[in-house]
C-alpha cells in the first residue's frame, strides 16, 4: 500500500503540470511542470521526502528504459535527420560544451559560498 500512495503522490503532480500544460495559452511540457511543482512541495515541506522515496528511487534506478521510446523515435526518423545531420551534430556538441562550461562555472561558485560559510 505505501508504493501505491508514493505512485499517487508522483503522478498527481504529474496530472497536475499537464493540466496546467493544457490551459497555457503556449506550449510547454506538463511533466515539466509537474516536477517544478513537486520540487516546491518538497521544498516547502507540503510532501516530505519519505512520502516518495521508494518509487522515486525506482525510477531513478530505472531511467534509462524510459528513453527506449525516444531513441526508438530518433531511428525511426533517421531519414529526416540525415538530411541535417551536420547541423544537429553541431548544435549538440556546442550546446554540450556550453552547458559544461555554465554547470561547472555553477558549481564552483556554489562550493566557493559554501566554504564561505
Amino acid at each position: 500500500m505505501l508504493i501505491l500512495r508514493q505512485f499517487t503522490i508522483i503522478l498527481f503532480f504529474y496530472l497536475l503540470g499537464e493540466g496546467i500544460s493544457y490551459l497555457l495559452p503556449f506550449s510547454f511540457p506538463g511533466s515539466l511542470i509537474g516536477m517544478g511543482l513537486l520540487f516546491f512541495a518538497l521544498m516547502s515541506k507540503l510532501v516530505k521526502l519519505e512520502d516518495i522515496n521508494t518509487v522515486s528511487h525506482f525510477f531513478l534506478k530505472y531511467m534509462a528504459l524510459f528513453f527506449i521510446p525516444a531513441g526508438v523515435s530518433v531511428m525511426t526518423s533517421y531519414d529526416l535527420i540525415k538530411a541535417e545531420l551536420l547541423p544537429v551534430v553541431l548544435v549538440i556538441t556546442l550546446s554540450t560544451i556550453f552547458m559544461l562550461a555554465l554547470i561547472s562555472k555553477l558549481v564552483d561558485f556554489f562550493v566557493r559560498k559554501v566554504e564561505d560559510v
